[in-house]
Protein backbone atom coordinates (compact mmCIF):
# COMPACT_ATOMS: atom_id res chain seq x y z
CA UNK A 1 0.00 0.00 0.00
CA UNK A 2 1.15 3.67 -0.83
CA UNK A 3 -0.17 5.13 2.52
CA UNK A 4 2.95 5.10 4.15
CA UNK A 5 4.57 6.51 1.37
CA UNK A 6 3.01 9.45 1.20
CA UNK A 7 4.01 10.32 4.88
CA UNK A 8 7.44 12.37 5.04
CA UNK A 9 10.06 10.64 7.36
CA UNK A 10 12.29 11.99 10.27
CA UNK A 11 15.89 11.56 10.89
CA UNK A 12 16.15 10.78 14.82
CA UNK A 13 19.12 11.01 16.54
CA UNK A 14 18.62 8.18 18.60
CA UNK A 15 21.28 8.14 22.01
CA UNK A 16 22.07 6.09 25.16
CA UNK A 17 23.72 9.38 27.32
CA UNK A 18 24.93 12.00 25.27
CA UNK A 19 22.32 13.95 23.15
CA UNK A 20 24.83 14.99 20.60
CA UNK A 21 26.14 11.26 20.37
CA UNK A 22 24.70 8.90 18.55
CA UNK A 23 22.62 6.96 15.72
CA UNK A 24 20.10 8.38 13.37
CA UNK A 25 17.35 6.23 12.50
CA UNK A 26 14.54 7.52 10.22
CA UNK A 27 10.90 7.26 11.31
CA UNK A 28 7.25 8.50 9.73
CA UNK A 29 6.46 11.63 10.55
CA UNK A 30 2.92 10.48 11.99
CA UNK A 31 1.71 13.46 13.39
CA UNK A 32 2.16 15.73 10.02
CA UNK A 33 -0.99 13.94 8.90
CA UNK A 34 -3.39 15.74 11.46
CA UNK A 35 -3.83 19.23 10.48
CA UNK A 36 -4.51 17.94 6.76
CA UNK A 37 -7.20 15.64 8.15
CA UNK A 38 -8.49 18.16 10.58
CA UNK A 39 -8.93 20.67 7.85
CA UNK A 40 -10.76 17.80 5.58
CA UNK A 41 -13.01 16.80 7.97
CA UNK A 42 -14.52 20.31 8.48
CA UNK A 43 -15.84 19.80 5.33
CA UNK A 44 -18.23 17.52 5.88
CA UNK A 45 -20.13 17.95 2.34
CA UNK A 46 -16.79 16.40 0.77
CA UNK A 47 -17.68 12.65 1.90
CA UNK A 48 -19.84 10.22 1.29
CA UNK A 49 -21.09 7.01 3.66
CA UNK A 50 -19.84 4.40 3.05
CA UNK A 51 -20.82 0.44 4.74
CA UNK A 52 -17.50 -1.91 3.83
CA UNK A 53 -19.09 -5.19 2.63
CA UNK A 54 -17.39 -8.20 4.12
CA UNK A 55 -14.01 -8.98 2.58
CA UNK A 56 -13.53 -5.10 1.00
CA UNK A 57 -10.29 -4.15 1.41
CA UNK A 58 -8.86 0.19 0.90
CA UNK A 59 -7.45 -0.76 -2.26
CA UNK A 60 -10.49 -2.47 -3.53
CA UNK A 61 -13.00 0.06 -2.13
CA UNK A 62 -10.35 2.54 -3.83
CA UNK A 63 -10.20 0.80 -7.85
CA UNK A 64 -14.59 1.02 -7.07
CA UNK A 65 -14.87 4.77 -6.16
CA UNK A 66 -11.52 5.76 -7.93
CA UNK A 67 -11.41 3.59 -10.74
CA UNK A 68 -7.23 3.08 -8.91
CA UNK A 69 -6.42 1.11 -6.08
CA UNK A 70 -3.93 3.17 -5.70
CA UNK A 71 -5.32 5.57 -3.92
CA UNK A 72 -5.86 3.06 -0.93
CA UNK A 73 -4.01 5.47 1.09
CA UNK A 74 -6.42 8.16 1.37
CA UNK A 75 -9.05 6.21 2.33
CA UNK A 76 -7.09 4.88 5.33
CA UNK A 77 -6.00 8.56 5.52
CA UNK A 78 -9.60 9.53 5.88
CA UNK A 79 -10.52 7.22 8.39
CA UNK A 80 -7.53 7.05 10.39
CA UNK A 81 -6.18 3.43 9.95
CA UNK A 82 -2.93 2.90 10.68
CA UNK A 83 -2.79 -0.69 11.17
CA UNK A 84 -5.25 -3.04 8.69
CA UNK A 85 -5.23 -5.71 10.76
CA UNK A 86 -6.97 -3.42 14.02
CA UNK A 87 -8.50 -0.58 12.48
CA UNK A 88 -9.90 -1.96 9.72
CA UNK A 89 -13.18 -4.28 9.48
CA UNK A 90 -12.31 -8.18 9.20
CA UNK A 91 -14.08 -10.08 6.96
CA UNK A 92 -16.69 -12.95 8.92
CA UNK A 93 -14.08 -15.89 8.41
CA UNK A 94 -11.37 -13.70 9.72
CA UNK A 95 -12.96 -12.41 12.84
CA UNK A 96 -13.97 -15.72 13.73
CA UNK A 97 -10.92 -16.87 13.90
CA UNK A 98 -9.65 -13.98 15.92
CA UNK A 99 -12.53 -14.23 18.07
CA UNK A 100 -11.49 -18.28 18.59
CA UNK A 101 -7.97 -17.13 19.15
CA UNK A 102 -8.34 -14.28 21.57
CA UNK A 103 -11.08 -16.14 23.54
CA UNK A 104 -11.11 -19.28 25.67
CA UNK A 105 -14.74 -19.24 25.16
CA UNK A 106 -15.86 -17.26 22.21
CA UNK A 107 -19.26 -17.47 23.74
CA UNK A 108 -18.67 -16.42 27.23
CA UNK A 109 -19.86 -13.91 28.54
CA UNK A 110 -18.05 -10.40 28.65
CA UNK A 111 -20.20 -8.56 30.18
CA UNK A 112 -23.65 -7.08 31.33
CA UNK A 113 -26.00 -4.71 29.53
CA UNK A 114 -29.33 -3.21 30.85
CA UNK A 115 -32.71 -4.04 29.59
CA UNK A 116 -35.01 -1.29 29.01
CA UNK A 117 -37.20 0.06 31.99
CA UNK A 118 -40.34 2.05 31.84
CA UNK A 119 -42.55 3.75 33.65
CA UNK A 120 -46.01 4.92 33.18
CA UNK A 121 -45.22 4.55 29.39
CA UNK A 122 -41.60 6.21 29.51
CA UNK A 123 -38.40 4.77 29.20
CA UNK A 124 -36.67 5.53 32.66
CA UNK A 125 -33.17 3.15 31.69
CA UNK A 126 -32.50 2.81 27.87
CA UNK A 127 -31.46 -0.54 26.92
CA UNK A 128 -27.58 -1.28 26.21
CA UNK A 129 -25.68 0.31 29.16
CA UNK A 130 -22.80 -1.64 30.25
CA UNK A 131 -23.35 -2.92 33.89
CA UNK A 132 -21.99 -5.05 36.56
CA UNK A 133 -23.38 -8.62 36.72
CA UNK A 134 -24.53 -7.41 40.16
CA UNK A 135 -26.81 -4.65 39.09
CA UNK A 136 -30.72 -4.80 39.50
CA UNK A 137 -32.65 -2.19 38.65
CA UNK A 138 -34.86 -0.44 41.23
CA UNK A 139 -37.95 1.49 39.62
CA UNK A 140 -39.58 4.56 40.86
CA UNK A 141 -42.21 2.50 43.50
CA UNK A 142 -39.03 1.07 45.40
CA UNK A 143 -39.03 -2.24 43.64
CA UNK A 144 -35.84 -4.34 43.03
CA UNK A 145 -36.18 -5.76 39.36
CA UNK A 146 -34.76 -9.77 39.33
CA UNK A 147 -30.93 -9.98 37.58
CA UNK A 148 -33.07 -11.51 34.42
CA UNK A 149 -35.52 -8.35 34.14
CA UNK A 150 -32.83 -5.54 35.21
CA UNK A 151 -29.34 -6.74 32.56
CA UNK A 152 -28.77 -9.32 30.35
CA UNK A 153 -25.17 -10.76 29.10
CA UNK A 154 -23.27 -9.86 25.99
CA UNK A 155 -20.98 -13.06 25.00
CA UNK A 156 -17.77 -12.52 23.20
CA UNK A 157 -18.62 -13.15 20.13
CA UNK A 158 -21.28 -10.71 20.11
CA UNK A 159 -19.27 -8.00 21.63
CA UNK A 160 -16.59 -8.32 18.92
CA UNK A 161 -18.81 -8.80 16.06
CA UNK A 162 -20.31 -5.03 17.33
CA UNK A 163 -17.15 -4.02 17.40
CA UNK A 164 -15.89 -4.96 14.06
CA UNK A 165 -19.37 -3.60 12.65
CA UNK A 166 -18.25 -0.41 14.05
CA UNK A 167 -15.57 -0.53 11.74
CA UNK A 168 -17.60 -0.74 8.60
CA UNK A 169 -19.17 2.83 8.84
CA UNK A 170 -16.21 4.93 6.81
CA UNK A 171 -16.01 8.17 4.81
CA UNK A 172 -15.43 8.02 1.51
CA UNK A 173 -13.97 11.51 -0.29
CA UNK A 174 -16.31 11.94 -3.09
CA UNK A 175 -14.40 11.05 -6.79
CA UNK A 176 -14.61 14.63 -8.21
CA UNK A 177 -11.70 15.74 -5.32
CA UNK A 178 -9.91 13.37 -5.16
CA UNK A 179 -6.84 15.41 -7.34
CA UNK A 180 -7.27 18.42 -5.11
CA UNK A 181 -7.05 16.61 -2.14
CA UNK A 182 -3.60 14.46 -3.09
CA UNK A 183 -1.96 18.05 -4.29
CA UNK A 184 -3.32 19.56 -0.66
CA UNK A 185 -1.72 16.58 1.10
CA UNK A 186 1.77 16.32 -0.57
CA UNK A 187 2.29 19.78 -0.36
CA UNK A 188 1.46 20.35 3.22
CA UNK A 189 3.36 17.31 3.92
CA UNK A 190 6.20 18.52 2.67
CA UNK A 191 8.76 19.58 5.64
CA UNK A 192 10.22 23.60 4.37
CA UNK A 193 13.54 24.34 5.29
CA UNK A 194 14.74 25.15 8.24
CA UNK A 195 17.83 24.50 11.14
CA UNK A 196 16.34 20.97 10.96
CA UNK A 197 15.55 20.60 7.07
CA UNK A 198 17.44 17.67 5.00
CA UNK A 199 15.17 17.75 1.89
CA UNK A 200 11.37 18.08 1.28
CA UNK A 201 10.63 14.53 2.69
CA UNK A 202 13.17 14.48 5.69
CA UNK A 203 14.09 16.26 8.69
CA UNK A 204 16.51 15.79 11.45
CA UNK A 205 15.58 15.88 14.95
CA UNK A 206 18.27 15.64 17.87
CA UNK A 207 15.60 16.73 20.79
Amino acid sequence: MAYFDKIPNISYLKYKKNPYDGDFITIKNIFGRVKVIDDVLAGATVFEDYFIKDGERPDTISFDFYGDPGFDWVIMLINNVRNLYDDWAKSAQTLTQYVNSKYDDPGGIHHYETIEQTYNGKVILKKGIEVGESFRFVDPLGNTRTAEESRGPVNNLVYETRLNEEKRKIYILKPNLLESFVDIFEKEMKFTPSTEFVTENLKRNIN
